[in-house]
């Protein structure tokens, strides 16, 4: 983007956050504005009015003039490279017809060079009775849709949610609210008995070529290029322009935002604000930001072969039966401790090496059995730490075998961790989740992550992840270090068991939590009914999930660079003993019908039996359905 202050550090600003607010005029100045504005109107309009209402050139060029004339030369020294486009009176009166929507101004210059600015200045005090203005910080990045007074807002249907999630700016009179065209601004009504008068100046970079988009009656996109005096004359807002030239026609149509979307722009743009960093490496600080997960070297082959030598002395098995198992959740609990303290005494300093701010909270070995059937489902881990959006916390995933599709290598998704902000509770299968009803459909979109013994993935708790079965004839063993920043409050979410499942209870926790609870335990507790003892319950929360349509996150998914995974689909085609178009082999017929059936209806969700586990409920024919329609729609 083309740069326009003067200031290198309020540039920075305002391309972070798409505006900035400043001192600007002083109380003279603004005083001496709003005498002329009183001057111009015996009668003050009603509800919202502004003087580009006005069809007079000769009236907006007397408040251009006067406008020059007071902060001009304060403009010549705040920017530079830019053209003037006019200023106009903003007046909010008093009452209930004075609100601005959430709304984006008109897209007016090429803005993958460009970006078209408002200078805003309240000539009075602006604070939420007055109608101050409202900002969702770092919006004007969210998307690059066209907009135009004839287009749709892709954010039409999501009025309400976003105006829930905009910080106020109260400002004082002077102070000027410079904003990028494209972020998403609003103000409330008036509820006070005076005016709320602002006066506003337009600007553009002087390599920028004004511009309009204007929808035809055959529903064909125009676009003209206009002239520097465009604000000043073109008054038909709505209708095709008498002016300018019109270079192009296409076609063109604003495809409404999800609400999952929303939230998952909204999420990672507050992350990417707040989030303290975790890695030494910036470079893999930038990845991990990005993706969700990263994988970087942490053990030698002498020390891989020290924890196996260890893992297979335990002897441990597979007490719940499902393939897939964690030390941790051993019925020994006298052993979680001693397990733990080995992997720290190895792996520890290694893993260590490559975080700048992180303490270990927790550990455990992982094993995959063999089971050409085990898929270990989709899904995302607990909520470790009190506050996502400054703190992560993290799985350190290191397997002490080489992983790869045969043996089940771990999957994740990209950029899923910023999917939702909704805290992830125990216990497990009792707690519903926003992807329980997607799970066969998240799963083909897997990126397997193939792996050397002695590697790490480090992946964000967040970051829905999964495996496919482990086909080979040996266990798949891994250990998990848990890690956060050094300043992170530990905590635990547990679902209230009072059977509404909408109330969460919150727990200050220290790493002592996890030698005395694990799933399978808490799963009992919920059942009859027990709350966790011996740390404090600090807050009971509302438990809310986010909804939206299968359709809706498999197209966040592919916007995220997510692929639909053919080889590993067909992998569990030939493992399940289905051929690739859903049919199982031998009655290819029959299953094919019920597969057809499962096709033609998209949108149905797949209904979920709570007395099953996560495990069961995860059966070979579920997935391939879902591989069999994605691969239709592909």
């Amino acid at each position: 983007m083309t740069p326009i202050f003067n200031d290198t550090r309020l540039q920075q600003q305002f391309e972070k956050d798409g505006f900035v607010v400043i001192p600007f005029l002083n109380e003279a100045e603004a005083n001496k504005l709003s005498s002329f504005f009183y001057e111009l109107h015996n009668n003050v309009p009603e509800n919202f009015y502004s003087t580009t209402f006005n069809a007079s050139p000769e009236f907006k060029g007397r408040i251009n003039e006067e406008t020059n004339n007071v902060f001009g030369s304060k403009i010549d020294g705040l920017l530079t490279g830019i053209k003037k486009l006019g200023s106009s009176f903003l007046c909010k009166a008093p009452g209930a017809g004075g609100k601005m929507p959430v709304h984006q101004d008109w897209t007016v210059v090429d803005e993958s060079k460009f970006c078209s600015v408002t200078i805003w200045i309240p000539l009075v005090d602006t604070n939420e009775k007055n109608g101050a203005i409202r900002v969702l910080c770092g919006s004007h990045k969210f998307t690059d849709t066209l907009r135009a007074p004839t287009l749709p807002s892709e954010y039409a249907a999501l009025q309400d949610e976003i105006w829930n999630e905009m910080e106020l700016l109260p400002m004082k009179a002077g102070e000027a609210f410079i904003f990028n065209h494209a972020l998403l601004h609003a103000s409330s009504v008036n509820t006070t008995d005076k005016e709320r008068l602002a006066i506003t100046y337009g600007v553009i970079p002087t390599e920028a070529r004004l511009m309009l988009y204007h929808l035809n009656e055959n529903k064909k996109l125009e676009k003209y290029l206009m002239p520097d005096d465009m604000f000043q004359r073109y008054h038909n807002i709505g209708q095709r322009p008498e002016f300018g030239e019109r270079v192009e026609e296409f076609a063109y149509e604003v495809k409404p935002m999800s609400s999952l979307k929303l939230h998952s722009l909204i999420n990672k743009e507050i992350r990417s604000r707040k989030m303290k960093p975790l890695f030494k490496d910036a470079e893999v600080q930038k990845f991990f930001d990005a993706e969700g997960y990263a994988k970087v070297p942490v053990l030698n082959s002498e020390e891989v072969q020290l924890l196996l030598d260890y893992y297979k002395g335990l002897q441990l098995k597979d007490e719940a039966g499902f393939g897939f198992h964690i030390s941790m959740d051993v019925k020994d609990k006298t052993l979680v401790p001693k397990i733990l303290e080995k992997i720290y005494e190895v792996a520890l300093p290694k893993v260590s090496a490559h975080f700048e701010n992180a303490k270990p909270f927790v550990g455990s070995f992982v094993i995959k059995e063999p089971n050409p059937m085990g898929v270990v489902p989709v899904h995302q881990d607990w909520s470790f730490v009190e506050d996502e959006e400054q703190h992560c916390s993290v799985t350190c995933w290191v397997p002490l075998v080489d992983t790869n599709l045969d043996n089940g290598a771990l999957g994740v998704v990209r950029g899923s961790h910023n999917f939702f902000r909704s805290h992830r509770p125990s216990p497990s299968p009792q707690v519903p989740s926003p992807i329980s009803e997607h799970m066969f459909t998240i799963f083909p979109y897997l990126k397997l992550v193939e792996m050397k013994a002695g590697e790490a993935l480090i992946f964000d708790n967040r970051t829905f992840h999964g495996s496919p079965p482990n086909s080979s004839d040996s266990p798949r063993i891994a250990f998990g270090i848990g890690f956060t920043q050094n300043d992170a409050q530990l905590c635990h979410f547990y679902l209230k068991p009072d059977g509404n499942k909408n109330k969460i209870l919150k727990y200050k926790i220290d790493s002592s939590f996890f030698f005395k609870y694990e799933n399978p335990g808490l799963a009992k507790m919920y059942d009859k009914g027990e709350l966790i003892e011996g740390y404090d319950m600090v807050e009971e929360l509302p438990f809310v999930l986010p909804k939206f349509t299968a359709d809706e996150l498999v197209d966040l998914i592919k916007e995220n660079g997510n692929e639909f995974n053919v080889p590993m689909c067909e992998k569990l085609a030939k493992l399940f003993s289905y051929n690739m178009d859903g049919s199982k082999k031998e009655e290819a017929q029959n299953k094919l019908e019920e597969v057809k059936q499962v096709i033609e209806e998209p949108n149905e969700p797949y209904v979920w039996v709570d007395d099953r586990s996560f495990f069961q409920k995860y059966t070979p024919l579920n997935v391939v359905r879902e591989i069999k329609k994605r691969l239709q729609s592909n």
